[in-house]
């Protein structure tokens, strides 16, 4: 949070760092402010197209035009650290927004537990709702518009290239255009955004077979596969989409339906008690017409499609408090009125972090950002908030670079510090990288799940302890559950959780149970 106000803030032309950034397959935006040139190597165009926002498009004739991306027209919600971010770098993100069909509302995500509901400061800021299909367009638009030294190009990246001249840094990147034609980009910043293909991985594995630094040192390629941790949560859930016409409105409302489609973001949300069950259910608006119903877990097998098979999926999942009535009467009117729908269906990749922050002899100019360092379920919703993240801190680390001096050459990325790699994945790994052991512990809850190398179900069992725990005081203290909103929303640190008052109101929660009573 506290590295936020320095964000947007551009550079004079004559202190930026000499040479281009290279960006391959994310967002462009920290770099613009600091480097004389950025390169965005993106292989899918339909992401930097204006005409790619789907403007009022219902669910059911969004095209699936993101092929790495399996949740691409799926409903989306960010949490308020990202607003906050996107904010600084586009002033007139709001207006966008709504532009594109989209809304920011308050960030209340209906969190349940068990069917309990955990109060939230939600009032204190807002957060967006959108589906992918939209953000990652609109921020590549903007991106394109408001930064004249980005440029875009269509390709893949299927090479670093670091001769021995150029001692521990890349000096350019090889692209690979549509028509199977190769050129190098000379790079004095390598920044894989390549998400769950994780090509910077590969790319490193290729360079240590090919080359050598000019120290005479090698990256093994054993070395660097000893920094994958994999385990598989075997999860799958399927989007219910419902596409509803004007004319429903009203009824819905009559119905008991809390809120008015203009604002509502979030409707329902409920987690399982891994000691009862292994279903969740997410119920949101997608845009302003759109409802979509989110239902899966561990080892769910049913695969929903129809709305009897959502009823029976609500009905039978063990809740301390039911599912509100509402939600049937919504389902019952859409089946009565027959509202347009579509189901996919989706199984859970396998969740990877590649621990580079661990690594030896990384190249000084290489770093890596969001999924294609770490890649957590789904359930967790932290994808786009965890690159954010690590893009705020990107630009910290950038604001302390030196610009190159007057009538240098354009270079091989010597002009980062030497350390420049090695202290964003320390720092990557500080701030996001915790993720990976408080997740994956909360996954191992479930027999189904297969643990990493090394791991066994028993692993992080007491922060799952400490985590139930906590989660049933939130039900009941309205200022725990303050803290867990805002830690869980990047907006306080999340030692915050650990705090000595929390410890000693989870200390007395367990004093009736000591004594029986």
């Amino acid at each position: 949070m506290d590295d936020i106000p320095a964000l947007g803030v551009l550079r004079g032309k004559d202190l930026k760092i000499s040479g281009t950034a290279v960006v391959c397959g994310g967002s462009a935006r920290v770099c613009a402010d600091h480097f004389e040139n950025v390169v965005m190597v993106e292989p899918e165009e339909s992401v930097t197209r204006q005409d790619d926002h789907h403007h009022g498009e219902k669910s059911s004739s969004v095209v699936q035009k993101r092929s790495r991306v399996p949740q691409y027209t799926s409903f989306h919600a960010y949490q308020p650290f990202m607003t906050l971010a996107v904010r600084k770098w586009f002033p007139n993100f709001d207006h966008e927004v709504v532009k594109t069909g989209a809304r920011v509302v308050p960030a209340d995500t209906k969190f349940h537990v068990a069917g309990v509901p955990i109060e939230a400061p939600w009032h204190q800021y807002t957060a967006n709702n959108f589906p992918t299909a939209g953000l990652e367009t609109l921020l590549r638009r903007l991106v394109l518009a408001t930064c004249p030294n980005v440029k875009y190009v269509p390709g893949t990246v299927i090479a670093l290239v670091r001769p021995e001249s150029s001692g521990d840094a890349i000096d350019s990147v090889r692209v690979r255009s549509r028509e199977g034609e190769e050129s190098n980009i000379l790079a004095t910043l390598v920044i894989d955004c390549t998400g769950p293909a994780r090509g910077g991985f590969r790319w490193l594995q290729d360079l240590s077979l090919a080359s050598t630094t000019g120290t005479g040192q090698q990256v093994s390629p054993l070395h660097l596969e000893a920094l994958k941790h994999t385990y598989v949560p075997k999860m799958a859930y399927t989007t219910c989409a419902f596409d509803v016409p004007p004319a429903l409105m009203s009824p819905i409302k009559a119905l008991g339906f809390p809120e008015d489609f203009a604002t509502a973001g979030f409707l329902y949300v409920t987690t399982a008690d891994p000691g009862t069950d292994s279903r969740n259910v997410i119920i949101g608006m997608k845009g302003q017409s759109s409802v979509q119903f989110v239902c899966g877990g561990w080892d769910v097998r049913e695969r929903m499609t129809s709305i009897a098979d959502i009823k029976t999926f609500l009905s039978e999942m063990v809740v301390l408090r039911p599912v509100p009535d509402w939600i049937f009467r919504l389902l019952e009117l859409f089946e009565h009125e027959q509202v347009p729908s579509t189901y996919v269906y989706a199984r859970c990749p396998p969740c990877v972090y590649i621990q580079y922050h661990l690594a030896k002899n990384i190249p000084s100019n290489f770093i890596a950002i969001g999924d294609s360092v770490l890649t957590l379920n789904p359930v967790r919703g932290q994808g786009c908030t965890k690159a954010c993240v690590e893009a705020v801190t990107l630009n910290s680390l950038l604001i302390k670079c030196a610009a190159a001096p007057t009538g240098s050459t354009k270079g091989t990325g010597n002009l980062l510090p030497k350390d420049f790699s090695r202290n964003f994945f320390h720092l990557q790994a500080k701030r996001t990288g915790a993720l990976w052991d408080t997740y994956k512990s909360e996954d191992y809850a479930w027999k189904t799940t297969t643990p990493a190398k090394g791991d066994s179900l028993r692993t992080g069992a007491w922060k799952r302890a400490y985590g139930k725990a906590l989660l049933q005081l939130a039900t009941k203290d309205r200022d725990v559950s303050a803290v867990f909103w805002h830690a869980g929303n990047w907006l306080t640190p999340s030692t915050e959780l650990f705090s000595p008052i929390i410890i000693l109101k989870l200390a007395w929660m367990q004093v009736p149970g000591c004594f029986g009573l």
